[in-house]
């Protein structure tokens, strides 16, 4: 059949595909041709949906009628009402439930809520390193991300630059504690000090907390807890997916001030209408009560983190910052750029993150990509064994370097 020269959008030629994906999806192209990949690419929990929430989705099932039918675009009303008592027990943050909305994953009520307050030419501000959906987004919706770097300040926006950041066109701003990619934790002074700044202004939060589970010193602190002024302008986006080992079932939340939140139930309404209905009751099973297997879980993952950044700073040309949260280690690896590995000259992180899959067979994802350049992202979430290895591999790596 011939193919016709089919003109796509300008819109969503301004958007470029997950690189993080990407590179996922060729470690695993390797492996299915007997390559002994070790993949530190994807951001999902090596563990298996509790078992908990897991019998209560079969149940649901072997009951017919509510789980094979639509709700309301917004959710299943007892999971919106779990999901107001779960940011009130968990956050302090009381929201009625027409404040709150279901969704099909963070990733979705993250691009929901940008796109019910941004218009063309919009300025977002966006700290960096960041995630790497969150510009793409920006961009299709034809907003300006203006990035802020942070690598000089502990991976944590100052106030100072965000002062210098804002402009008359400034209609929102990213906060992401723990972080996405470099698992650092925002504590509650440096949050009250954006928030701070932010007084006076129209400016949205966007407060991106999938993380929240995942912290392993100290506690975890919503934006819009700080003050009466933050949540006031919060969008406060989770979901089930990376703490309890829900990826697949594609479920995200979000809580804020009424008008956004309704905003985001109109176009959802006109998008994707409901998130799944089992997923949905599979979630609300496990936003009532944690899961018992989260206390290990966490523990786990503290132990490989430290397994990680020990091995990473005991190797000449890198220093790893130990990370607060999350699942992520984001050594720098400037040290490398400009050597050789074999015959291959590492002229950025990306040709490092290249020479590491074809000579180490460990895939991590290029800092470039989190507007950090110089750096590497490695996800943990995977078994002590393969992080053994994958140390070990990196180590030899990092050795020959000439």
């Amino acid at each position: 059949m011939p193919e016709l020269n089919i003109k796509l959008s300008k819109r969503v030629q301004r958007i470029k595909p997950s690189v993080t994906l990407a590179l996922t999806a060729k470690a695993r192209a390797l492996r299915e041709q007997g390559k002994d990949v070790i993949p530190l690419t994807a951001g999902e929990p090596d563990f298996e949906t509790p078992a908990v929430v897991r019998k209560a989705a079969i149940a649901e099932i072997e009951k017919g009628g509510k789980a094979g039918r639509y709700t309301a675009a917004a959710g299943l009303p007892e999971l919106l009402t779990a999901v107001a008592k779960k940011f009130e027990r968990d956050n302090g943050l009381k929201y009625a439930t027409d404040q709150c909305i279901v969704s099909c994953g963070a990733k979705h009520s993250i691009f929901n809520a940008i796109a019910s307050v941004v218009d063309d030419g919009d300025e977002v501000i966006v700290p960096a390193p960041y995630w790497v959906s969150y510009p793409e987004m920006l961009n299709f919706l034809g907003a300006k991300p203006v990035i802020v770097d942070t690598s000089t300040t502990g991976f944590v926006l100052t106030p100072e630059a965000l002062k210098r950041a804002i402009t008359p066109r400034t209609r929102a701003i990213f906060v992401n504690t723990p972080s996405n990619p470099t698992g650092t934790v925002w504590n509650e002074a440096q949050q009250r000090a954006i928030a701070d700044v932010l007084k006076g202004t129209d400016i949205v939060v966007i407060s991106d907390e999938i993380y929240e589970k995942l912290v392993y010193e100290g506690t975890h602190v919503s934006f819009a807890a700080v003050s009466p002024d933050a949540y006031a302008r919060t969008v406060t986006i989770n979901g089930v997916a990376k703490a309890y080992a829900m990826t697949g079932w594609r479920i995200g939340y979000s809580g804020g001030p009424k008008n956004i939140i309704q905003a985001m139930i109109a176009l959802q309404s006109h998008s994707t209408s409901n998130p799944t209905t089992l997923s949905q009751l599979a979630a609300l099973t496990a936003l009532q009560k944690d899961p018992e297997e989260l206390p290990q879980w966490r523990e786990c993952y503290r132990k490989r983190r430290d397994m990680v950044v020990e091995a990473m700073n005991a190797m000449p040309g890198v220093k790893c910052a130990k990370p607060g949260g999350a699942f992520y280690v984001f050594p720098d690896v400037r040290g490398w750029v400009g050597k050789r590995a074999g015959d291959v000259l590492l002229s950025d992180d990306a040709k490092i993150g290249e020479a590491l899959l074809a000579q180490a067979l460990v895939a991590v994802v290029p800092g470039g990509e989190f507007g950090a350049p110089g750096f590497l992202r490695l996800s943990y979430a995977v078994s002590d064994e393969s992080i053994a290895k994958a140390m070990g591999n990196i180590r030899d790596f990092a050795n020959k370097l000439r």
